[in-house]
């Protein structure tokens, strides 16, 4: 099978929440005022609880507590509230899963430290708005679960990746396609922005190009949150090409105080989007 229909064969499965879905509604709505959005997210105690703690986590660095939705909209702004609520709803959806062939603390703390990341060279870069790299670097290897559900043997396989074989080279041998490829076909069925699918799907493409730079940021974050994970097979020359930090501005203090960033804070936002997984740290 290909990307497309690995994805298509678990769209059922991977339902969003309804209310992320009139969440997102309401938000493309040239009509729907904040208190509309704040009523829907109200309506869910869970979602209401978890955005709260992320708007008020060292993401933002906000220098005040935000204690209402109908605050966190006016001070955050839509998109922002629209990319934490999204958050919220994937981890939701990513839950009802089977996930008991893989390692899924691995998968979540990479994930969760891949979107850190994402999100503090976008702010290095001047990147604005940065919340759109926080969840394409999220949702980056999605693409794992997708397979998972298709192919158990093969997603378990998929794991056994080392020094000599990268992660993305292992799936391209035993798929034909990598997680990135797959995952992005299923953020398309999800009807997500492109300036959130677009560097996911490209996440390996290694043809750099100096103006697309979420890609590029994407590439970054999704290898030194891979060396930041295994440190025993990789290290961050390893994994990236230089040049990518020159056509980014970017310097090495940059790259180590992301990874420290991400160290301090994946804790606590996996404590938010998975508490599951947290409670046996």
């Amino acid at each position: 099978m290909k990307a497309l229909q690995y994805a298509q064969n678990v769209a059922d499965l991977f339902a969003l929440p309804e209310g992320y879905l009139r969440v997102k509604e309401l938000m493309d709505s040239d009509t729907a005022s904040l208190d509309e959005i704040a009523d829907v997210i109200l309506l869910d105690p869970v979602l209401t609880s978890k955005l709260l703690k992320l708007a008020n986590s060292a993401i933002y660095n906000l220098p005040y507590q935000v204690e209402n939705v109908s605050k966190a909209l006016l001070v955050l702004g839509k998109t922002q509230v629209y990319n934490l609520v999204l958050s919220i709803g994937i981890s939701s959806a990513c839950s009802k899963v089977d996930t008991s062939a893989i390692d899924l603390e691995r998968f979540w703390e990479q994930s969760i430290n891949a979107a850190l990341i994402a999100k503090f060279l976008a702010q290095c870069c001047k990147i604005k708005p940065t919340d759109r790299f926080y969840v394409a670097g999220l949702l980056h290897n999605i693409g794992e679960l997708v397979v998972l559900q298709n192919n158990t043997e093969v997603a378990h396989s998929c794991q056994d990746y080392g020094v000599e074989e990268r992660p993305w080279q292992l799936q391209q041998r035993l798929l034909q396609f990598s997680y990135a490829e797959c995952g992005a076909e299923l953020l398309h069925l999800w009807h997500l922005p492109d300036s959130i699918v677009e560097p996911v799907a490209l996440q390996h493409n290694t043809k750099f190009d100096q103006k697309n730079k979420a890609q590029l940021i994407i590439y970054l974050a999704v290898r030194l949150a891979l060396a930041n994970q295994h440190p025993e097979l990789y290290s961050t020359k390893q994994l990236i090409d230089p040049f990518v930090l020159e056509l980014l501005d970017l310097t090495q203090p940059d790259i180590l105080r992301a990874i420290d960033f991400c160290n301090t804070e994946g804790l606590f936002i996996l404590s938010v989007l998975n508490p599951r997984i947290s409670t046996i740290y």
